[in-house]
């Protein structure tokens, strides 16, 4: 399994768009499985999803095979603590 971590809209978009890119699927296919608009799944891969229900984020999450887990911020790597590490 692999961990992405995800801290922006753009970020939630460029994720689902991979995977329903991955899966070779329609934005108009994934909204109809996702229960959502094509317009509104349209805005969340643009990375415009800032104010996006959460539960119609799941769905969509869920219809691509994804699913959205937490972790303590302090166990979350840091790039530039590893890259200083590594001089």
């Amino acid at each position: 399994m692999t961990t992405i971590p995800l801290s922006t809209p753009a970020q939630v978009g460029a994720t689902v768009r991979g995977a329903r890119t991955r899966a070779g699927i329609t934005q108009t296919e994934l909204a109809s499985r996702a229960g959502v608009s094509r317009r509104w799944l349209i805005a969340l891969e643009a990375g415009n999803g800032q104010r996006a229900e959460l539960g119609k984020v799941l769905d969509t999450l869920d219809a691509v095979g994804l699913a959205l887990s937490a972790t303590d911020g302090a166990s979350r790597p840091n790039p530039l603590a590893e890259l200083l590490d590594d001089l």
